[in-house]
């Protein structure tokens, strides 16, 4: 007569049914993101190669120039095409997107197996409360991380299957001073290269890690939320309420410089992508600092490791916390 199974390895065979539930349940909106991100960010790099650097800095040189408080970078290196397609990383739709994810399967973990009535299910099966949550999160963390590759991916093959074209005007060379200028009334000399010898995919790097500790941060927020409620909708427009007054208080921010202090208290203070790469580009150990100093060693702002941290950091301990109240929770009776 076989002996009935061990209550460990119970857990070891339940771990795949668990692993498999929730792939299958956040597969589809996995791939209907993925696509979205997919399309818009190869598109984006298409976009940035039909007009050349000379061409783009006239429209900037056009701007007024109060908008260019809302820029983050340097407007003289955001004509260049490594700036307007590290541009991509900032565009709200892509974060929209990624933070999507973030958002929409950190608010299922708690509320929505409670509002579909399958958390006492779960809970009957030979599992921890800290089991699954952590499992969920782990997944979730995944397939954000799944996100942010695929966002590098079809930037590079955007990168590699876009030619530009390089204006080049006559210009008058001062010998002594070493000084040009450019003759732009005269007829332009136009080159065709390829983009992938003017950008190279590698120098997203900063910025890319700056999206994934966003989407992480929001993430874990979204599941402190879930382990508090019943409701998933309820979760979800909490979640998404944030996400909006955090953008808004960043615009706020920019916009004003009475207000500037208040884009520090929104996660999207620490959220600056193009601004990552740039300081990485002009100086490889950029990508190493807490904090960001000035000519004189004086504070300016946050370094990029010190955004990256605060983001990560955030986000732990929202998931932390979120566990703990999961773990002493009533879970209510399905409806």
């Amino acid at each position: 007569m076989n002996n009935p199974p061990s209550r460990q390895q119970a857990k070891v065979r339940f771990k795949d049914p668990l692993t498999k539930k929730y792939i299958a349940e956040g597969m589809l909106l996995f791939a209907a993101i993925a696509t979205g991100v997919f399309i818009f960010c190869w598109f984006r790099v298409w976009v940035v190669g039909e007009f050349d650097t000379a061409q783009f800095r006239q429209i900037i040189d056009l701007l007024p120039k109060d908008w260019r408080k809302f820029a983050s970078v340097d407007f003289d290196w955001l004509v260049s095409y490594l700036g307007r397609t590290s541009l991509t990383l900032d565009e709200p739709m892509l974060v929209m997107l990624v933070c999507a994810w973030g958002l929409v399967r950190g608010s299922d973990v708690v509320s929505g197996e409670i509002g579909r009535g399958t958390m006492e299910m779960l809970l009957s099966q030979p599992i921890g409360r800290r089991q699954l949550y952590l499992k969920h999160a782990r997944l979730t963390i995944f397939f954000l991380g799944l996100l942010v590759c695929i966002c590098w991916l079809a930037m590079s093959l955007g990168i590699w299957t876009t030619s530009v074209e390089e204006s080049t005007y006559p210009e008058i060379r001062i010998p002594v001073f070493d000084y040009r200028i450019p003759l732009s009334f005269l007829p332009a000399r136009t080159e065709t290269v390829a983009m992938g010898s003017v950008v190279n995919p590698i120098a997203f790097l900063p910025g890319l890690i700056n999206l994934f500790c966003l989407g992480f941060c929001l993430s874990g927020f979204a599941a402190f939320c879930s382990s508090l409620d019943r409701y998933r909708w309820r979760t979800l427009g909490i979640a998404a309420a944030f996400f909006f007054s955090n953008v808004g208080m960043k615009v706020m921010g920019m916009g004003s410089e009475k207000l500037a202090w208040i884009k520090h208290c929104s996660v999207f203070g620490q959220f600056h992508p193009a601004r990552a790469i740039e300081q990485v580009q002009s100086n490889p150990w950029a990508l190493i600092w807490l904090v960001e100093t000035g000519p004189d060693g004086e504070w300016v702002d946050l370094g990029i490791l010190g955004n990256c941290l605060i983001l990560l950091t955030l986000g732990t301990l929202l998931y932390w916390i979120g566990l703990r109240i999961f773990i002493k929770r009533d879970v209510p009776a399905p409806m």
